[in-house]
């Protein structure tokens, strides 16, 4: 995975809004990956920091090691999610007309039992998809 130093050119503090949500206070330089990093550098806020090696290569390689650990810590999340949303969509193929309309109700939504169950959990499983598990 390859990384790249963006420094944040802002005056103000700065939450993006990419997985990783790195805060950017004035004259932040963080590593991030690539990815991240082109997203990022759609705002002019965001340029490539100089190319200039820091003095001190330990700090260096503890950015490294933060950055790649971070990146990490959020497929790791991405990965959990996933799971329980596959998780969710099993246990709906197994829910009756009232555990549906139920679980539906998770979501402010009211089913018509007149349905057919097959139409119910599709129902559920579209919100379920769309909003994720409650």
């Amino acid at each position: 995975m390859d990384l790249v130093r963006i420094t944040y050119t802002g005056r103000k503090f700065y939450r993006d809004k990419t997985a990783l949500r790195n805060e950017w206070n004035p004259g932040d330089t963080k590593l991030v990956p690539e990815p991240v990093a082109k997203v990022l550098r759609r705002f002019g806020v965001f340029v490539d920091a100089e190319s200039q090696v820091a003095a001190d290569e330990k700090t260096q390689e503890t950015e490294v090691a933060e950055a790649l650990l971070q990146q990490q810590v959020v497929e790791a999340k991405l990965d959990e999610q996933k799971t329980e949303l596959e998780a969710m969509l099993t246990t709906i193929e197994s829910m009756d007309k009232g555990a549906l309309e139920e679980y539906a109700r998770k979501y402010e939504v009211e089913l018509d039992k007149r349905r057919g169950v097959a139409k119910l959990r599709e129902e559920v499983s579209l919100l379920v998809e769309q909003y994720g598990v409650r």
